[in-house]
């Protein structure tokens, strides 16, 4: 791309156009700042701009700013008035674009729109044309039918691509993403063939990502992978997910059913976790074996974990840390913990758990939640733990996270004096206060 100019007779230091006199590729950078309208509107400044905005290395599109300016009588008769505006306007860029892209991000997410198959597989072809590095598209559940996939997995220039695609697709038979480095996917059923074809067409991945999906995959392996996250995925009862990843550093396990259907070997180099521990009310599977997934922690040096309150939970959370000492997880490398949970259930018995099985314990935050009183208290323990006083010389921060209403405040000063009582050496107890923590 050549240089910009600004021909024209010598001009005063006021009036000078610095910013018309910089090269295009810096210009064009520029825009990428912008909304996709407004950066095509730079086109009637001068004679200058007129092209500038068709070498920008970033395009993103909103279906929602198209949808949001707009009013008419009735909803439907909104959406259909701004995807005709919408498609056309999509493509009419990507036709006028002159160089490859760094970034394409398309969000096209609106409940019963009716763009057709046809029109997002031709916006899908017209991109990859430009070979861009990351690529990132979000598409509405209906009327998409029959969408080969197969283009996108088959892009090499691909660095990091997020698909939120939950219609009827069809999965790849081969992936080609020689650069590809991070995958965030959803799709409505993943299975062992996609994963299985995801790894072995990804030679460099690094991160993977799989959330609001169906996993009918037995099994994650990979040496390469240094990020998971599962995330409010459903996994049947009657399935297990095994993860064997020897390089991860970093796991997420979040939401819905399926976290007592996982099992994790190899995690030798796991530093970082995040989990959810929420058993599905009424699973016929929930058994006493339902939380070793922290037995597969012992690395870690930080910790997150979030506490889904129901009957199921309570009892067997409760009947696991009362259960046989030598089946308990320990931590002996655990410096910072952060337990998401409601003390109204679990009483001080939670907290005490982790002291006593993470020696090197050096921050601790506990975060109150003020939940809707809908689910039974049965076997909760509310009482403390008998003749135990805890010697951290390494814990020297907590910080209580709870609200305002009363009932947290009694909550929060109960659990202060518990610490005092149970714990020899603590640095410090901070309380924050935040407007409302609200879990359903």
């Amino acid at each position: 791309m050549k240089l910009g100019t600004n021909p024209g007779k010598p001009k005063s230091m006021d009036s000078v156009d610095r910013i018309s006199d910089l090269p295009d590729d810096i210009l064009a950078h520029i825009l990428s700042f912008l909304s996709i309208k407004e950066a095509v509107h730079t086109c009637v400044l001068s004679k200058r701009w007129r092209n500038i905005w068709c070498y920008m290395p970033v395009l993103e599109f909103d279906f929602k700013k198209f949808y949001q300016d707009q009013k008419a009588a009735s909803y439907g008769e909104v959406l259909q008035r701004c995807e005709v505006k919408f498609v056309p306007f999509v493509k009419g860029v990507l036709q006028n674009q002159e160089a490859c892209l760094d970034k394409f991000k398309l969000q096209w997410y609106m409940p019963c729109t009716f763009h057709t198959t046809k029109s997002v597989v031709e916006v899908i072809l017209d991109v990859i044309k430009f070979k861009p590095r990351v690529f990132s598209v979000n598409f509405c559940r209906c009327y998409i039918q029959d969408f080969d996939l197969y283009p996108i997995f088959t892009c090499a220039s691909l660095e990091d691509v997020t698909l939120e695609l939950t219609g009827d697709f069809k999965a790849p038979n081969s992936v080609n993403l020689p650069n590809l480095k991070r995958l965030k996917i959803s799709l409505e059923k993943i299975d062992d063939d996609i994963i299985n074809n995801i790894f072995l067409g990804c030679p460099i991945i690094q991160e993977m990502s799989l959330f609001e999906s169906h996993l009918c995959t037995s099994r994650i392996s990979s040496n390469r992978l240094k990020k998971l996250v599962v995330d409010n995925c459903y996994i049947d009862e009657e399935q297990w997910l095994e993860i064997s990843t020897p390089s991860l550093l970093h796991l997420e396990i979040a939401y819905k059913s399926g976290l007592h259907s996982i099992s994790s070997e190899n995690l030798t180099s796991l530093t970082n976790a995040c989990i959810d521990l929420q058993l599905p009310r009424g699973s016929k599977q929930a058994t006493a074996d339902d939380l070793t997934v922290l037995n597969c922690l012992s690395n870690v040096t930080s910790l997150a974990l979030r506490i889904q309150e129901s009957k199921e939970s309570v009892v067997k959370i409760n009947e696991k840390m009362k259960g046989d000492n030598s089946n308990h997880p320990f931590f002996p490398k655990l410096k910072s913990l952060r337990v998401e949970w409601c003390m109204d259930y679990f009483g001080f018995d939670l907290i005490a758990f982790f002291l006593q099985h993470s020696a090197k314990l050096q921050k601790l935050t506990i975060e109150l939640h003020d939940y809707i009183k809908s689910v039974t208290k049965e076997g909760s323990s509310l009482e403390e733990p008998k003749d135990v006083l805890l010697q951290r010389e390494h814990l020297e921060t907590v910080m209580i996270v709870r609200s305002k209403l009363e009932e947290s405040k009694k909550i929060g000063n109960q659990l202060v004096s518990s610490l005092n009582a149970h714990v020899n050496t603590i640095g410090e107890i901070i309380t924050k206060i935040e407007p409302s923590i609200l879990r359903l």
